[in-house]
């Protein structure tokens, strides 16, 4: 600023002294219409000169960088921040991955655009490098199935016939047989508490021989035995508790 000031100082001085010449012809013999021809132009030039010399400090000097007014006072790509030529106002002012302090792009500490650009073992999320926690793939659990059981099967008031129910439940326990590999199983024929004993043992050693026919036609790989307890095992009092008493019991041996 100063030298530029000092600068037009001195154009102004050198200027304002500079000797002019009378403008349009020269009167022959007229030294005197000449001096004050001159000293009538170089007043006016003394008077304008100032005046001159402002517009042209005015135009031609700024404020001394980085000081400045206005974003035209910087350099091409800073911007005049409170009077000071600084390279961003904000974050948008700065190029990807960099973030503005102090008036200055900064890298963001981090910062990625990709997981190519984290170091081994960390991935890219939201435009940071983490860590990546890997679990080990467990095996799959092996979920045992349940054995299975022999089911009981169930007759009506006083018969010995294998209704369809029974059959189903008889080939169920054919499959359990198989899966088990069970190399006997035991059919014991019971009743309800109605009857006389004598009756209620042949009743129940009829079911049990009606079971084992029917489970030994279905090519089970077990041996088939039988007996009769007729109303001994009963525990019913009702015709609810009568139904589930009129059975047959399958067990493994």
């Amino acid at each position: 600023m100063y030298e530029c000031a000092l600068a037009l100082t001195s154009y102004g001085m050198s200027t304002s002294q500079r000797p002019l010449s009378r403008a349009g012809p020269r009167l022959g013999g007229g030294s005197v219409v000449d001096r004050r021809y001159s000293k009538l132009i170089g007043s006016t030039h003394a008077f304008l000169a100032p005046f001159a010399l402002l517009l042209v400090f005015a135009t031609a000097c700024g404020p001394e960088y980085p000081n400045c007014e206005e974003d035209q006072d910087c350099n091409v790509g800073e911007f005049c921040v409170d009077q000071q030529c600084q390279q961003c106002r904000g974050d948008t002012d700065c190029p990807q991955g960099q973030m503005c302090s102090a008036g200055a792009c900064e890298a963001i500490t981090g910062w990625c655009g990709s997981s190519a650009e984290c170091p081994s073992g960390e991935d890219c999320v939201n435009n940071r490098c983490i860590v990546v926690v890997t679990r080990e793939e467990q095996p799959p659990l092996e979920i045992e199935e349940e054995a299975c059981t022999l089911q009981s099967v169930y007759f009506d008031f006083d018969s010995a016939i294998l209704e369809e129910s029974a059959k189903n439940q008889l080939v169920s326990n054919a499959d359990c047989l198989r899966e088990s590999n069970t190399a006997s199983v035991h059919i014991t024929g019971m009743t309800d508490p109605r009857g006389t004993e004598e009756y209620n043992l042949a009743l129940g050693d009829r079911r049990a021989q009606a079971a084992r026919k029917y489970l030994e036609s279905l090519n089970i790989p077990s041996s088939v035995s039988h007996s009769s307890m007729g109303e001994e095992l009963a525990t019913g009092t009702d015709e609810a508790g009568w139904s589930r008493d009129r059975r047959v019991d399958l067990s493994d041996r």
